[in-house]
């Protein structure tokens, strides 16, 4: 029985077992994994057993179906742990990864309507996904202070004051009132100690000044910063 695990920005969104020869995936209402989102076609590829190992075809979609990065041009041989892309989502055919498998026999009720005994990915969902997706590639800073984490998104405050007061910008557990100043331009990220009796490191060297780089740590009065580059 083979499952099916649909994937978006590497994050899990729905883990299928499914009891049949034939696998339709598009998001038309007859599709046996109907995923609603316009970067797939309403007929976008299938699933299909033949003899003893399973084939992949793309049903003519307007994007393409890719298997390995390749654009199908046919029925080609797909094996369990393959993965296929279809639009802004990834399918790993044969195995569940990282969530539970829903039976395709199930029962399924949907918001509006929808069809019996098949398993959807509602259009909202999908949104929710792909937006926090984009988010996760735009750069952002992961911070850790008193026992507390968290994550600052330089797209949406290209600059930042993280420190305990209630006026900084992202205001942490411990750390002095006005503490470390981060600020993203063109050039790159830039990070500022504001308190020169505060030692600061940039992975391991002390800094008062420093342009961040993908992966730089940032440490500081009881607070760290891992920097996280844009992805493009």
């Amino acid at each position: 029985m083979p499952k099916l695990t649909v994937l978006v920005g590497r994050k899990t969104m729905q883990v299928y077992d499914l009891d049949q020869d034939r696998i339709r995936v598009g998001r038309g209402e007859d599709a046996d994994v109907l995923i609603d989102n316009p970067s797939l076609s309403r007929k976008h590829c299938e699933f299909r057993k033949e003899g003893d190992g399973w084939v992949l075809e793309d049903l003519g979609s307007s994007n393409g179906t890719f298997l390995h990065g390749e654009k199908l041009t046919g029925p080609t041989p797909i094996k369990s742990g393959d993965e296929v892309g279809l639009g802004k989502f990834s399918v790993v055919f044969g195995k569940a990864v990282g969530g539970e498998a829903v039976p395709k026999a199930a029962k399924t009720v949907l918001p509006g309507g929808g069809v019996e005994g098949t398993m959807q990915i509602k259009g909202h969902e999908v949104k929710e996904l792909l937006e926090g997706a984009e988010r996760e590639r735009r750069a952002h800073l992961v911070w850790s202070s008193g026992g507390q984490q968290g994550k600052h998104y330089l797209s949406a405050a290209p600059a930042a004051l993280f420190g305990t007061d209630e006026l900084c910008d992202v205001k942490v557990p411990k750390a002095p009132k006005h503490h470390v100043l981060v600020v993203n331009r063109d050039s790159g990220c830039e990070v500022r100690n504001l308190h020169w009796w505060t030692k600061m490191t940039v992975n391991g060297q002390k800094k008062n000044l420093a342009l961040l780089k993908d992966g730089a740590k940032v440490e500081c009065g009881g607070l760290t910063l891992t920097f996280v580059a844009d992805l493009g």
